[in-house]
């Protein structure tokens, strides 16, 4: 999604800065967004307060690139909508949703690589199973609050792989910009923003859109991985209009209660 908005020509959607959550490493945002360190501090000198330092530094950016409008993409930015409708009236928030099956199969092993000395290297990284429940259950909940608001679209990750053109159409009429056919042919730009070297995480994110992300639980979870989901997420799958199959294990009818209790109560 980022690299799509990012192709269009009026718009600038960079790397993660983590600024619509607070975040303020301005090492860390010159590396990422090529702007140097010191024009970063004078923004900052000018700024009336943080989101106003938003404001000028992710516009400067899209100057740059010679666009007019920017876009944020950090993923705890759902958690942060207050903030954003209070300080960005105009924003337009785009939520977007993937199956939790799949979601927390990403989640567990997130980050698969990093960069060592320009090398891609495995973290063998594999979180305990519950938490990566409760975080998509969280994550999911803080965007659903603000479902009716005029200003909040979701787009499931689904519909993106399947339906691309009708759902970026859908998604520029909502954003109030035209449609431009960049955005399907995304991943033939070249940015240093996509850069895989300097951003691990586009090596997938600029290539085409194919349906091998989708799915992946079924091979990935156990049956026991399988029945803990959809006791603790199964409704919640419901309410995003997810299917399950009749012989999936119904939710517990206290599913948040039992999502959020903690180990020490005896929970599986």
């Amino acid at each position: 999604m980022r690299v799509i908005l990012d192709s269009h020509p009026h718009i600038a959607c960079g790397p993660e800065s983590s600024l619509l959550t607070g975040g303020f490493l301005p090492e860390k945002l010159s590396r990422r967004f090529d702007i140097p360190v010191e024009e970063i501090w004078q923004l900052r000198a000018r700024a009336r307060d943080h989101a106003h330092f938003v404001e000028l530094f992710l516009t400067q950016y899209a100057a740059n690139r010679g666009k007019t409008r920017w876009a944020e993409k950090t993923p705890q930015n759902v958690s942060h909508l207050p903030f954003i409708f209070r300080h960005f009236p105009a924003a337009r928030f785009i939520h977007l949703i993937r199956d939790g099956r799949d979601a927390v199969c990403s989640i567990r092993t997130h980050p698969k690589f990093r960069m060592v000395n320009g090398q891609q290297v495995a973290t063998n990284i594999r979180r305990p199973f519950r938490p990566c429940i409760q975080s998509w259950l969280r994550d999911t909940q803080a965007g659903m609050q603000w479902r009716g608001h005029t200003q909040y679209l979701e787009i499931h990750y689904e519909k993106l792989v399947s339906d691309l053109e009708p759902t970026v159409r859908r998604l520029c009429e909502f954003i109030t910009e035209p449609w431009h056919s960049a955005m399907l042919a995304f991943h033939a730009q070249d940015e240093p923003s996509r850069d895989p070297t300097r951003f691990i995480a586009n090596e997938a994110a600029t290539q085409p859109l194919t349906e091998q992300a989708l799915h992946r639980w079924r091979k990935e979870l156990s049956a026991d991985e399988l029945q803990l989901f959809y006791r603790l997420a199964g409704k919640r799958m419901t309410e995003l209009g997810y299917e399950m199959d009749s012989d999936e294990i119904a939710p517990s009818p206290n599913y948040e209660r039992d999502a959020f209790a903690t180990l020490k109560r005896g929970r599986p």
